[in-house]
């Protein structure tokens, strides 16, 4: 281990660990613009610069990396490293840097989507002058597409190539480059193309001052508006972590949330960009009857009783096997739970329990980094398939053209229209179907009796993404209507089928329950799992082996 002195504060470290990532470490901030941690290291803003002991001249602190010295090469006889980001000399530095950066830059914070969360308006603050010398005209270069859902704005630009970076070493699409040279360099696309790959929106987040803007969020609201809640995305089994951003009750925005185990640093655009579907979804805000009319609205009361008469003739009638239910790779595991346990103890339901969707075909999208992007457009196909209990794959549909099931309840609560003409069909020769869902999807469309829930962003409790990992999902909106949440639904029709079936305060109580009761999950409550998630104890050796294998989990 090397002995440095940061600061006047010592610090031990890892041979071959930069200053700027022990400072970072330690919660001691050196200001920087082109520094990523996921990057190449290039020193150009030269915004880190330290002053080392025994050093002529200033240096960057994201290249200087720490080596054990030879005891005759100590400072003081005990520091391999002494380095200073306060010093007079490094201060007055900064405040240079910071002139130079902002000679063409404009000053149009108030317009500026970054204002609130831009380093160079936070830097010039702490670290830069009160005024600018430079009185000539600034250079003014107009805006850019660089792509479909990425613009730049060329005044704002500092040449940090973070942008460039990341479609070359992360992407491994290189769309981006440095065009031009000296005063007149800018950030452009190759040519011939355009920023179009499925990362792109990456750029917007790692551009340090608001030169690169997304066409989704661009003057929407201002960044000190947006309530933020931490979950996960909806859009395939990887599970990638993302902060929701709300205003109004209404989404503005999703970004990553750094998951080194899951996405890293980063996000695919099919996830940011997906919640516009359930914007445009036609929801459902009442439980819904279908008459020879249509769907007509009836009471929260009413549609229960229907319900359990309606399953409760059909199971007298035609025995307990003509009751089916499917339950739902969209849903949490709490809500997959409560309805196994109210399907099979309160219906008597043993074998005729089925997963939907289905399993989907087709290989991983993996990008240079490792990131990848899974066929299986389902949040949580393995934590439902755990929380249900499936001992072996039962064709419902099947069962249902063979008239064996009669009646069904189908949990859905997911953004697709995947159902064949042959599924519907099926569907149609049940005597009674009732659908959980949030809007009039292709599935709701054909119930007898439609239960209102929520979407993916009004929910709260865990998923389990591919890798068998445990994760969090919180809810950021709040129907507006007569809907309930999911696992609300389920408790209230267990509970009038019988009295105390389900006591439970809080979505969190039936996690500590699963906990408790559900292979693989012993000891995952809400607590343990945390932030960042954690492996169900049966998934332990899928994780190692790929990381021993050198395979990068995205």
């Amino acid at each position: 281990m090397a002995l440095i002195k940061l600061n006047g504060r010592e610090f031990e470290v890892e041979p071959g660990t930069t200053v700027l990532e022990v400072a970072r470490q330690n919660g001691i901030e050196i200001p920087h613009y082109c520094y990523h941690p996921r990057l190449e290291i290039v020193g150009s803003c030269r915004m880190c610069m330290v002053e080392v002991e025994g050093m002529p001249k200033l240096t960057t602190s994201c290249s200087l990396r720490i080596n054990e010295m030879p005891e005759e090469r100590k400072v003081d006889g005990k520091y391999d490293m002494v380095v200073s980001s306060e010093s007079d000399k490094v201060k007055q530095t900064q405040k240079s840097t910071l002139e130079f950066l902002l000679i063409n830059h404009p000053l149009d914070c108030p317009v500026c989507d970054q204002a609130g969360e831009c380093y160079l308006q936070d830097y010039s603050f702490k670290y830069g002058k009160a005024h600018s010398r430079f009185k000539e005209e600034k250079r003014v270069r107009p805006a850019e597409q660089l792509g479909p859902m990425v613009r730049i704005n060329h005044n704002r630009c500092i040449m940090c190539t973070r942008c460039v970076r990341f479609a070359k070493e992360i992407a491994g699409t290189a769309e981006l480059g440095v065009v031009n040279r000296g005063y007149y360099s800018k950030i452009g696309v190759v040519e011939g193309k355009e920023l179009d790959n499925k990362m792109a929106g990456n750029v917007v987040d790692i551009c340090p001052v608001g030169a690169l803007l997304s066409n989704d969020f661009l003057y929407k609201t201002r960044v000190w508006n947006l309530e933020e809640t931490s979950s996960i995305c909806p859009e395939c089994s990887v599970g990638c972590n993302i902060e929701v951003h709300v205003k109004d009750n209404q989404i503005q925005r999703t970004i990553p949330r750094i998951n080194e185990e899951v996405n890293d640093h980063w996000m695919c655009d099919d996830g940011r960009f997906e919640y516009h579907k359930y914007e445009d979804a036609e929801r459902i805000e009442n439980p819904l009857v279908k008459t020879d009319s249509g769907f007509e609205r009836i009471s929260w009361t009413g549609a229960i009783k229907l319900l359990l008469e309606k399953f409760s003739t059909i199971s007298r009638e035609k025995g307990k096997e003509a009751i089916g239910g499917f339950g739902s790779a969209y849903m949490t595991n709490e809500e997959n739970y409560l309805f196994e346990k109210m399907m099979r103890k309160g219906l008597g339901v043993t074998e005729n329990l089925g997963l939907y969707p289905g399993e989907f075909e087709g290989d991983p999208e993996v990008f240079k980094s490792g990131f990848q992007i899974n066929p299986d457009k389902t949040p949580n196909r393995l934590g439902a398939s755990d929380m249900l209990n499936l001992d072996s794959d039962v064709d419902l549909f099947q069962l249902m053209r063979n008239n064996t099931i009669k009646a069904l309840f189908f949990l859905h609560g997911g953004y697709d229209n995947n159902l064949s003409n042959d599924e519907k069909l099926a569907l149609r020769k049940l005597d009674f179907l009732v659908v959980q869902d949030f809007y009039l999807s292709d599935i709701a469309k054909e119930a007898d009796l439609i239960l209102p829930g929520g979407s993916v962003y009004e929910r709260t409790g865990t998923m389990t993404n591919y890798q068998g990992r445990v994760q969090k999902i919180q809810q950021g909106l709040y129907p507006e209507g007569d809907e309930r949440p999911d696992f609300q639904i389920i408790m209230d029709i267990a509970n009038a089928m019988r009295k105390n079936m389900m006591d439970y305060r809080s979505v969190w109580e039936v996690t500590s329950e699963i906990s408790d009761s559900v292979k693989g999950y012993t000891g995952l409550t809400r607590f343990e799992v945390g932030d960042s998630g954690k492996l169900k104890t049966n998934a332990v050796l899928r994780q190692t082996k790929a990381k021993t294998s050198g395979e990068k989990v995205a």
